[in-house]
């Protein structure tokens, strides 16, 4: 009997293994680089969305202006992601999605447990639920609208 295992843990598509400040996670062989990217900024933001089109997409766009990023498809999966990367600057997470949690309990866990992480949401609702955040943003919402808010928040 053969025993297959794994010394990398998992989250969304991309293993925490390969995270490291001089390169995003999911960079094969360097950083996606677009015209005009802006210069890298020292940032990470997490990314917690379960809609993979959305995710991958907001991803690149952040990659774009300079974020190095970290991406979730669940709330439980940006805990552990957060247990294991330190430096996080910011989080975006969808209100609701599957797993054990939600945005908003995940919301409320990072601002009790890292208080200078920045918080931004985003639903297809406007929910109805008080709770600190740095930000709201409706779905479908403009990619550079929110890059431009976070760097308000972070540069």
């Amino acid at each position: 009997m053969v025993s297959i295992g794994t010394n990398a843990m998992v989250i969304g598509l991309i293993r925490i293994t390969e995270y490291t400040r001089d390169r995003p996670m999911g960079a094969e062989g360097g950083e996606h680089v677009r015209l005009g990217q802006a210069a890298k900024n020292n940032h990470a933001v997490l990314l917690v969305e379960d809609e993979v089109l959305v995710r991958l997409m907001m991803a690149e766009e952040l990659r774009s202006a300079g974020y190095d990023v970290i991406e979730a498809a669940t709330a439980d999966e940006a805990v552990d992601a957060l247990a294991h990367i330190s430096g996080v600057s910011a989080v975006i997470t969808d209100i609701r999605m599957p797993g054990s949690m939600d945005g908003v309990r995940l919301a409320r866990l990072v601002r009790s447990e890292y208080p200078t992480t920045r918080i931004l949401l985003t639903s297809g609702n406007f929910p109805n639920v008080a709770i600190d955040h740095d930000g709201f943003f409706l779905k479908p919402y403009d990619p550079r609208k929110m890059i431009h808010h976070i760097k308000t928040l972070l540069d």
